[in-house]
């Protein structure tokens, strides 16, 4: 039960108070990419957390080896009885079921939207197989609109172009292209799709509500700076005013003219040395800072039950 405590309450420190602790993340100064990290361990952070928390209440421990059929067994007799409620097992009876059903929900309205979020896709991979020609690795469609856009899914992504990005000089479109296949290899795609559908299923949780906004723009910065990293600022900033005035990628992809003043005031941006280190190591002490806010009060949490149950 304490443990369950504990978990439920970083689910909601996570939940309620992620965006305001994770937004000076999003500075200039800071690699998008760690900043991406931080959203996305914070996002699962807070699942696993409620689904664990749901299974250490539902599932029998010895102190209640049938688990919640036993509690309700238990709780039932001392109705029917007339004895005194065991009232810590009845909380855990409804936290327990009123968790589950929440948990249940959520699956189902995650699990549709990645569906319609796939089935969507492969719609779209139909239409464009029919008319595309495919270049160094570049599906070319025709189209006198600069437009440049990319497909997640199955074991490698698409770069898609237009033949109108030609009137663009060569420098700039190495760039759009290194941007578009940097959203493929850093699997920006099923990051996009991951927070949209928790944004769908959880739209009163203030993490959940926000994800799709900053994890999309954050994905646009991190491919940008791999686009930088290869080609420099000023082919990317001239790539990125010319598409941004077109006509814009189809729904459902991920478009180079994505959040292009927020990209814009990026680039403008002095961006520091010391914090460009975008590394797996890097990564994964950035999602751990990023629990640090949930952690603390979790386990003050956690001692102030035991101090409870000690005293009691």
């Amino acid at each position: 039960m304490t443990v369950a405590v504990a978990l439920l309450f970083a689910a909601v420190v996570l939940g309620v108070a992620g965006p305001s602790y994770l937004r000076p993340a999003g500075r200039p100064g800071v690699h998008p990419a760690l900043a991406l990290s931080a959203w996305v361990v914070t996002l699962l952070a807070a699942a696993a957390a409620a689904v664990t928390a749901a299974a250490v209440l539902v599932l029998p421990d010895p102190s209640v080896p049938d688990g919640m059929i036993g509690i309700a067994v238990v709780c039932w007799r001392a109705l029917s009885e007339g004895t005194d409620l065991p009232w810590l097992l009845l909380v855990r009876l409804v936290v327990g079921t009123a968790l589950l059903v929440l948990l249940s929900r959520v699956a189902v309205l995650f699990t549709g939207s990645l569906r319609a979020e796939r089935r969507h896709r492969i719609e779209r991979v139909g239409a464009l197989r029919a008319v595309a020609a495919v270049r160094d690795g570049v599906w070319w469609i025709p189209c006198a609109e600069p437009v440049a856009f990319s497909i997640g899914g199955g074991r490698r992504g698409i770069v898609v172009a237009s033949t109108g990005l030609h009137g663009l000089d060569p420098r700039a479109v190495e760039a759009v292209i290194a941007h578009e296949r940097a959203h493929v290899r850093g699997r920006h795609h099923l990051v996009i799709a991951f927070a949209r559908a928790a944004a769908a299923a959880l739209p009163r949780v203030p993490l959940c509500r926000q994800a799709p906004g900053a994890v999309g723009v954050l994905c646009e910065l991190a491919a940008d700076a791999t686009a930088v990293r290869r080609c420099g600022p000023e082919a990317l900033t001239r790539a990125l005013q010319e598409i941004a005035a077109g006509q814009g990628a189809p729904r459902g992809t991920v478009g180079f003219d994505a959040f292009p003043q927020a990209r814009q005031s990026w680039l403008s941006s002095p961006r520091p040395a010391l914090v460009r280190c975008d590394g797996v190591l890097a990564r994964a002490m950035t999602g751990a800072i990023a629990l640090v806010p949930a952690l603390l009060p979790a386990t003050g949490a956690t001692m102030l039950v035991l101090a409870v149950c000690l005293s009691a």
